[in-house]
């Protein structure tokens, strides 16, 4: 009898085990990375019935801001693409058949936003909890069918790896750069601040590889040190394990060199947009590189787009440089991108300072060329760069002007030395 009792309890543990084996397991009911869209996609229809609002559009339909994929891109945290969900008001829709399920569930995924509102019908939504880019909520009396909602705040919200699952599942690693970018000047201990230092709150065991040893290397316990100029990406992985989820995240680094450009007395070679794109394409898109061993040269074509001042997400403080495209014609499609550039003699640019040119104007730009190569997508780029000057119109913004003549605001106004942003000098525009 005694024996019976305990094969009848050793069988009791077993499916008590299996049972709670199974509670635990993580029983995906949706998930969703995006991977399988291409650069400017918009999410719709589908299994889900995914809708995006926020989207901006050209006169021939195609897609040209706001709501959409990001081929490139992976600042919510994840692996590119991602969806990018339009500042006030944008917002990305799925609706969930479960499938029979019911119950309690849980809805996690990634953003870089902390404002990214989740909204939910046919369940009650719980608190957020939040680690590192991961945001997760607890669904209860989930039936039927669900339908969630993502709203963007008063920022562009980066979305992906979003999944929603009953049991118990994986504890997100919680890895984070806390920037998708930074800037920084060579030789220049004081930019280097602007360096960071990977958060992994959860002590995880992690890998670290530099993109291109020859501008910054990383230490096995994630020192960076910079070595040269040009462009970077510092990438930290965690592989997962039966606790935690695996992670990659990944912080770009661009060192522009601290010497001007020029090369001594010796001119920059002058190049047209295509002249330049033909140097870099010849690269290849293998892994990034640089047209003749980081040779400087000068590129000259008009503004496409709107200039993006790069700011810093903390505090919207500028980190003093722009970005924007080029080509050989107003309006072209044939674009270079311009990365990372300084103002006039290589100066940063202020608040004061950062409306000197727009969308339009023919500029001259010097620095570096390279195929900067993320994710198998190649950007030709000009880097480690600053403006020569600026044409709008027919009125020349230079840094070389007689400092003694008389100067006068863009109003008309004579104004003294003490004067910051846009002056008139001999018929000239000048940035001070």
């Amino acid at each position: 009898m005694k024996q019976n009792y305990s094969f009848i309890k050793l069988f009791m543990l077993t499916v008590m085990a299996l049972f709670a084996g199974n509670v635990m397991a993580e029983d995906i009911i949706w998930s969703e990375d995006f991977s399988s869209y291409a650069d400017k996609d918009v999410p719709s229809g589908g299994t889900y019935s995914y809708v995006c609002e926020g989207t901006n559009y050209n006169d021939d339909g195609t897609v040209k801001s706001g709501t959409m994929i990001y081929g490139s891109a992976n600042l919510a945290g994840g692996t590119a693409p991602e969806l990018l969900v339009a500042k006030s008001g944008g917002s990305f829709t799925a609706t969930v058949a479960l499938g029979g399920k019911s119950g309690d569930m849980t809805l996690q995924f990634k953003t870089n936003r902390t404002d990214l509102k989740v909204e939910v019908t046919g369940a009650t939504l719980g608190e957020k909890d939040r680690s590192g880019n991961t945001d997760t909520y607890a669904l209860t009396g989930a039936s039927g069918t669900l339908t969630i909602k993502f709203v963007a705040g008063s920022n562009n919200a980066r979305l992906d790896d979003i999944k929603l699952f009953q049991g118990q599942g994986l504890k997100p690693a919680g890895l984070s750069w806390g920037k998708a970018s930074t800037s920084v000047t060579l030789g220049d201990e004081e930019s280097y601040k602007n360096i960071p230092t990977l958060s992994n709150e959860n002590g995880l065991p992690v890998t670290y590889t530099s993109s291109d040893e020859a501008v910054a290397t990383v230490s096995s316990d994630g020192v960076i040190t910079v070595v040269g100029a040009g462009k970077t990406t510092i990438t930290a992985s965690f592989a997962g394990n039966s606790e935690y989820e695996a992670q990659t995240v990944s912080v770009d680094i661009t060192v522009n060199d601290n010497s001007g450009g020029g090369g001594g007395d010796t001119p920059a070679t002058e190049l047209t947009v295509a002249q330049a794109l033909e140097k870099i394409n010849a690269l290849g898109t293998e892994a990034t590189g640089y047209v003749d061993n980081k040779a400087v040269f000068q590129v000259k074509g008009y503004v496409v787009g709107t200039p993006d001042w790069q700011r810093k997400p903390a505090d919207n403080t500028l980190y003093g440089n722009v970005e924007f495209k080029i080509a050989d014609e107003a309006g072209g499609s044939n674009t270079l991108t311009v990365y990372h550039c300084n103002n006039l003699d290589n100066a940063k640019y202020t608040e004061e300072t950062i409306n000197n040119f727009k969308e339009g104007d023919f500029v001259i730009v010097e620095g570096v060329l390279q195929m900067y190569v993320k994710n198998g997508v190649g950007t030709p780029e000009i880097s480690s760069c600053h403006l020569v000057s600026i044409t709008a119109g027919l009125n020349q913004i230079s840094a070389e002007t007689d400092a003694n003549a008389p100067a006068y605001n863009v109003a008309g106004q004579r104004v003294n030395d003490d004067f910051k942003g846009i002056v008139v000098k001999k018929g000239k525009k000048v940035i001070k």
